[in-house]
């Protein structure tokens, strides 16, 4: 079975110093930190028609390597991304 998630963030107003640290963090968390076992499909700026500032979507094979890697993505980021809202799906 695979899972499908949908997680929506907010960023916290940067400066322009600070959106260049949290780039490079961000990529730096997907070439060396990003868990086996979660695909990420795909990344999108913007969420129109609500108040995120974009998404990303992954897959899982099960829950628990989901659990494992958002608290790792929520440690990371939570300098900058003040607040997330996941979607849940089971892939047909």
């Amino acid at each position: 079975m695979t899972l499908g998630f949908v997680i929506f963030y907010r960023v916290r107003e940067l400066s322009p110093k600070e959106l260049e640290d949290s780039k490079k963090k961000w990529e730096d968390f997907k070439q060396k930190k990003w868990p086996k076992g979660v695909k990420l499909v795909g990344e999108y700026d913007h969420a129109f028609g609500i108040g995120y500032n974009g998404f990303f979507v992954v897959e899982t094979d099960d829950y628990e390597t989901f659990l494992k890697f958002y608290d790792s993505f929520r440690d990371h980021t939570r300098w900058y991304v003040t607040e997330t809202r996941t979607i849940t799906g089971v892939k047909r």
